[in-house]
């Protein structure tokens, strides 16, 4: 079983939508605007996810393994700066064939100013055939990660992707020896492109805003699905919609039960070649959850699909990991 993150921004996404408002527009600053439920200034938040997963390796039927991975969202709120950063991957000590899927991003937005630091596992399979020949290749000894370094004020956005080789088959334990490698991201050439007016400066901020209008109008008892609206990445633009949206008075998780939850679905569509990416969430409407997703749904390929459930467990050796 391939525990992939390429496409890890629809994702990362997804699980930051409870963070502060953000947004970059052509001709407007950066706002932040508080959510329901969001850290007071100089508080920083952290939530933990269990990743389950299922394959297809053939059309007809799907395999499906619980608990072989994690996923860490982090939102910090200071004063001058909002910051949001993911790391979700599979942990080889619990995954089939000790598999090593994994991805990190971080966004900050500070005044005018957004930035983006990314990384992944380099990995881009097409068929479970195709996720079995890179695993033999990184077994082999090649362990590579793209890394993404994104400036974006009101007027453009900066981006440049890279391949960093790492000495051994890192896991999303050692997220900081891998960006401690990859620099600032300067050496590489850049892609540069004008924001149109209204654009959000990345998926984080779309869905954020989406997310919170849908609460609002629930809050208010007249839920509905939010404006569409368009972000870039990496030089590219898409739109972001919510496709259904769903009011259920009381929400169970992992033997959990939440109250007031909205229930989403969401599709993203590149505006150069209109191909879409749908995912779901769930997310608690009040309380100290408000906003924060309890459960996500992707499917990133035709052959898996990718879960996660809210476990928040402060004591968790990755939680202590992070906090180091």
């Amino acid at each position: 079983m391939t525990l992939t993150v390429a496409r890890v921004a629809v994702l990362v996404a997804a699980l930051l939508s409870g963070a502060p408002r953000s947004a970059v527009s052509a001709r407007a600053p950066v706002r932040s605007l508080p959510a329901a439920g969001a850290p007071a200034p100089d508080i920083t938040e952290r939530h933990h996810y269990m990743l389950s997963a299922r394959v297809r390796p053939l059309v007809v039927f799907w395999i499906g393994r619980s608990n072989v991975g994690d996923a860490i969202v982090t939102r910090a709120v200071t004063p001058h700066e909002v910051r949001y950063s993911l790391l979700i991957g599979s942990d080889p000590d619990r995954a089939p064939r000790r598999i090593n899927r994994w991805g990190y991003i971080e966004e900050r937005i500070r005044g005018n100013a957004a930035t983006v630091v990314g990384l992944m596992t380099e990995s881009d399979e097409e068929s479970v055939e195709e996720a079995e020949t890179n695993l033999r290749r990184e077994r082999s000894g090649v362990h590579t990660f793209k890394v993404i370094h994104a400036a974006i004020d009101a007027e453009q956005s900066r981006s440049a992707v890279t391949a960093v080789g790492a000495p051994a088959d890192y896991s999303f334990r050692q997220v900081r020896a891998v960006l401690a490698l990859a620099g600032d991201g300067t050496a590489g050439p850049s892609r540069v492109v004008r924001l149109p007016r209204g654009t959000r400066p990345g998926f984080l901020s779309a869905l954020a805003e989406i997310v919170h209008a849908q609460a609002e109008s629930a809050r208010a008892g007249t839920l509905h699905a939010g404006t569409p609206l368009t972000y870039v990445y990496h030089g590219k633009f898409y739109e972001l919609r919510a496709t259904s949206v769903q009011f259920k008075p009381t929400f169970e998780v992992n033997s959990s039960r939440y109250a007031r939850v909205v229930c989403a679905q969401f599709a993203t569509k590149s505006l150069a070649d209109g191909e879409e990416t749908r995912f779901a969430l769930s997310y608690a409407i009040d309380g100290r959850l408000a906003e924060v997703p309890l459960t996500i749904s992707y499917q990133p390929r035709w052959w898996m699909q990718i879960n996660l459930a809210l476990a928040d467990d402060v004591g968790s050796p990755l939680m202590r990991a992070l906090e180091q």
